[in-house]
């Protein structure tokens, strides 16, 4: 799935990250994933599915756009009990 860059950001402010630490996660430069939240379109591909990758790992799930119901994502429900997530 190639997740818009909404979803990248809306993943790590669900998982209330900050950029520095998810540059450090990703080994995607913070100035990159400064760059995707702004919607910068020039990105590589490479760059946002290492974000997706990190995501994903760290108990992300995106969900596609099904035709009805547009993209979304999921988040292990241990981590929202562990870290405290309000959604």
């Amino acid at each position: 799935m190639d997740v818009p860059n909404e979803l990248l950001r809306a993943a790590r402010v669900a998982l209330n990250i900050g950029q520095r630490e998810l540059a450090k996660l990703s080994g995607v430069g913070q100035r990159t994933i400064l760059r995707i939240e702004r919607n910068d379109e020039t990105v590589t591909l490479e760059s946002r599915r290492r974000l997706q990758d990190a995501f994903e790992k760290a108990g992300v799930t995106f969900v596609p756009d099904d035709g009805t119901s547009g993209p979304g994502l999921r988040v292990r429900r241990d981590l929202i009990n562990q870290k405290g997530l309000r959604f």
